[in-house]
């Protein structure tokens, strides 16, 4: 498989892993020869980066290998391998926020939830639990945390991240609306 200039892109690049998850940047181009992969998990939530960031948990094969589709396939690949201890908190973003924070599916093995800010807009406080954050835009946040320090993150949009729990408060810094996708293993 080519990339821009000639240089050769692995179809499957594993970018993190830890003992909860493993993260797998799926590049696949119709009409290129099928690459082996093997998964560390059958349990996987797929994002689909050309479809604006449309979510999907399946066990088995995955779907890229099942069938060759006729355009290209960008997305990500969570293997979901344990799941970290999570403790329940008074501050759940999902009970806080239903409207910001949509649960897109939910199992005894994952939680996929669709975050939304609009330009500028600030949440409140809230607790997540260890995550994957994908970027479905580009993200600028301004972050308070509930020990009072701040930081300032942002990405582009297409990149994922694990992040351990934390409680924050968020605000958009950019001018135009922000979106991501949250998988919380359990």
């Amino acid at each position: 498989m080519s990339g821009e200039g000639g240089a050769a892109v692995k179809p499957y690049q594993v970018f993190f892993e830890n003992e909860y998850v493993r993260l797998v940047n799926v590049t696949l181009v119709p009409d290129e020869p099928a690459s082996r992969y093997t998964p560390a998990s059958l349990r996987t939530v797929a994002i689909d980066f050309n479809d604006r960031g449309r979510a999907r948990y399946f066990e088995g094969t995955p779907p890229e290998q099942q069938s060759r589709a006729n355009k290209p396939i960008r997305e990500l690949s969570v293997e979901l391998k344990s799941a970290p201890r999570v403790e329940s908190t008074p501050l759940d973003a999902i009970r806080l926020q239903p409207w910001r924070f949509k649960v897109e599916f939910e199992n005894d093995r994952v939680r996929i939830v669709r975050l939304r800010f609009e330009a500028h807009e600030k949440g409140i406080m809230v607790h997540h639990p260890p995550r994957v954050l994908a970027t479905i835009t580009d993200v600028a946040v301004k972050l308070k945390f509930a020990d009072g320090h701040a930081d300032e993150r942002g990405a582009p949009a297409g990149v994922a991240a694990w992040l351990e729990a934390e409680t924050l408060q968020t605000e958009n810094a950019r001018d135009e609306p922000l979106e991501v996708v949250l998988i919380e293993p359990k």
